[in-house]
């Protein structure tokens, strides 16, 4: 994977603008932008052969449900998750003892997902800081 990013400041807010290009070829974008002036959420735009999902994240502390909201051409039809408990830290602690004490599988993220999120906030400076289209596998040293 590689990345080429850019950094604007406006009016005391910033935002990252960040290409990406996948090791199967296909691209997308990441933009971030703090602060913004309105409710806070993250979101994700996904677009398939067959479909798209769209989802909507809030402030975790707000033990709000996402808004995910699926569309596949097989049927014509949107399809809608609905998360009933949104209590994200108790549920994560749920599943960690989960694992740990009846050996279930790991639920989420893992250590590999955590260093390979630094790896790509790493490449994302170095990128801002030169220009250049930066492969992730391939920085080292801190944000």
């Amino acid at each position: 994977m590689r990345v080429q990013a850019r950094l604007v400041e406006k009016f005391g807010a910033y935002c990252w603008f960040v290409d990406t290009e996948f090791a199967d070829g296909s691209v997308g974008h990441l933009d971030l932008t703090m602060a913004v002036r309105m409710d806070w959420h993250e979101g994700f735009q996904v677009y398939g052969e067959h479909g798209s999902v769209v989802g909507k994240t809030f402030n975790p502390w707000y033990l709000r449900s996402s808004e995910v909201e699926c569309f596949s051409t097989r049927d014509g039809q949107y399809h809608r998750v609905l998360g009933a408990d949104a209590h994200v830290y108790k549920r994560q602690l749920e599943g960690f003892a989960d694992t740990i004490l009846h050996g279930t599988p790991q639920q989420g993220a893992g250590i590999e997902d955590g260093v390979a999120a630094i790896r790509t906030l790493v490449a994302i400076s170095r990128s801002v800081e030169t220009g250049a289209w930066i492969t992730v596998a391939d920085v080292t040293g801190g944000v």
